[in-house]
């Protein structure tokens, strides 16, 4: 499983004169969390750094009736972030890895790749619906939680594709919104479950990340269970539980006090999977995932690119010297190509009717 978040990790760096930067953040309230959390960090690492964070808002913020396949590709909610810091309104934003495009537009760096959090994904059900069900070897493919034809929500192409793989008599439903309305939607009765990034769940405090098995929370005045899925079962969107902290490229000032947070391992998982992500050109109208953990000087990468219905998948897997992630995001991609997935890949690019 992927690394967790201490309190303790952050290198300290002590300032001879206070300095103050402006943090872009959008108004989720994951993004804030995510970005206070950075903030917070920043401040312990350099002493007398003030951090003021702005509020931006996204298409992917404003845009919520819709599906975010249908809406447009990655980008959706790093866009508008990354104008500002052209534009010289902010010195460096805070992203959800996995939101973000495979190239970095031009003059902006990813300076920092703080430590991941768990990067599965997790089935969100009532904790009535549990009752004394035996969920310490939780299955996506035979959970008596999941009953033939259940109604289950996931925005996610990536996810439906592999959920139909394993459970083709699923009901699955677009769901929008941030985590709290979604939380919702489950308590009205609009699903049954629903399925959500463990790291989010983690960080905005519902659920212990310390806890492998079930995580009982309660949320919008109901209470339920987070069952973490093996990602021997449903393999992580590219970077998930990873965060990314961006700058302009010639700031070099505002990248020397970032390096405090980064962590080697998460940046090499970054990097890896980023590259296979570029290799395929994919985006929110492609379900591809990828999931790399390092093994001492080494990082196995695993990889699978499917059709939209889940009845084709290629997939992969391969290790490679740490020393150079990309090399290993590359290969891999091309491995997959080699098994059909540019196939697929062309399939899914074909405009339909």
């Amino acid at each position: 499983m992927a690394l967790i978040v201490t309190k303790h990790f952050f290198k300290v760096d002590v300032m001879s004169n206070a300095t103050k930067l402006i943090l872009g953040t959008r108004g989720s309230k994951l993004a804030v969390t995510q970005s206070g959390m950075m903030a917070d960090a920043m401040r312990a690492a350099h002493a007398g750094l003030e951090v003021e964070m702005q509020l931006i808002s996204t298409k992917g913020d404003r845009i919520l009736d819709v599906a975010l396949s249908a809406v447009g590709d990655k980008g959706l909610f790093v866009k508008e972030l990354e104008q500002a810091l052209l534009d010289n309104q902010v010195d460096f934003c805070v992203h959800s890895c996995k939101d973000l495009p495979s190239v970095v537009p031009d003059g902006l760096t990813l300076a920092a790749f703080p430590p991941r959090a768990d990067a599965r994904d997790a089935l969100v059900v009532m904790e009535s619906a549990v009752g004394d069900l035996d969920l310490s070897n939780f299955s996506m493919q035979d959970s008596p939680l999941l009953r033939q034809g259940a109604v289950v929500g996931t925005s996610s192409l990536r996810r439906a594709c592999q959920i139909r793989a394993i459970r083709p008599d699923l009901d699955l439903r677009d769901v929008r919104g941030n985590v709290d309305t979604r939380l919702r939607k489950l308590a009205d009765g609009q699903f049954e479950a629903i399925i959500l990034a463990s790291a989010g769940l983690d960080r905005l405090g519902f659920t212990d990340a310390t806890i492998d098995g079930p995580r009982h929370f309660e949320a919008v005045d109901a209470r339920f269970v987070a069952l973490p899925i093996p990602t021997t079962q449903m393999l992580p969107a590219v970077s998930q539980g990873i965060l990314a902290i961006e700058c302009r490229a010639a700031d070099a000032d505002t990248i020397s006090l970032l390096g405090a947070l980064d962590h080697a391992p998460s940046r090499a998982a970054a990097l890896a999977e980023r590259a296979f992500l570029a290799r395929l050109e994919g985006g929110c109208q492609v379900p591809i995932a990828a999931f790399a953990v390092v093994e001492g000087e080494n990082l196995r990468l695993r990889g699978m690119v499917g059709s939209l219905d889940g009845t084709t998948q290629v997939r992969g897997e391969l290790v490679g010297s740490l020393a150079d992630p990309a090399a290993i995001g590359l290969a891999l991609a091309e491995d997959l190509i080699s098994q059909g997935a540019s196939d697929i890949l062309a399939e899914l690019a074909t405009p339909r009717n």
